[in-house]
């Protein structure tokens, strides 16, 4: 299997200049249309099936989980909402703090939300991954909730989550 050249893209170059976005879009313009296909007819499909099991009453559940990954679109298109450094890597992530079941607890990795940064946009962002998590599922269930209250934040060069703290949602 061949390595994709849009993996093969440093992370690091998230802000791609105009040009070099139009280079890419161009030289990976048969992959790009194939991944908006196959997404468009997954979200057909799957419209399909939600509607077709709402016939009789049943209705769909599923998770949402409350972070987003390093490499997601949602960061690499809206950086101001995650603790970034200048060249794009975390300086904080999400983990859970030391227990009785891992000394060092567990780093997760994941990013750490800009609250004053969404508050000051009436956490739009929110309120259109609501929307679009709503338009699949009847019931949605929020993974690890409790990050809306309350998270553990880790330095973002850390190892292990042991030197973290808890933080409360401003």
């Amino acid at each position: 299997m061949r390595e994709s050249p849009i993996l093969s893209l440093r992370w690091e170059q998230k802000s791609i200049e105009t040009e070099v976005l139009r280079f890419w879009s161009n030289k990976l313009n048969h992959e790009i249309r194939c991944h908006k296909y196959q997404q468009y007819q997954s979200f057909k499909q799957w419209s399909e099936l939600k509607e077709y099991c709402n016939g009789p009453g049943i209705r769909l559940i599923g998770d949402m989980p409350i972070f987003v990954a390093l490499d997601s679109a949602e960061v690499w298109s809206l950086p101001e909402l995650f603790y970034l450094n200048a060249s794009g890597r975390p300086t904080v992530v999400a983990g859970v703090p030391p227990d009785y079941f891992s000394r060092t607890g567990q780093l997760w990795g994941n990013l750490l939300y800009r609250w004053d940064v969404m508050a000051a946009h009436g956490y739009q962002w929110w309120i259109d991954r609501f929307r679009a998590t709503r338009a699949l599922l009847d019931i949605i269930r929020v993974d690890h909730f409790r990050g809306f209250e309350k998270y553990w934040e880790v330095p973002g060069t850390e190892m292990t989550a042991m030197n973290g703290r808890w933080r409360p949602q401003s």
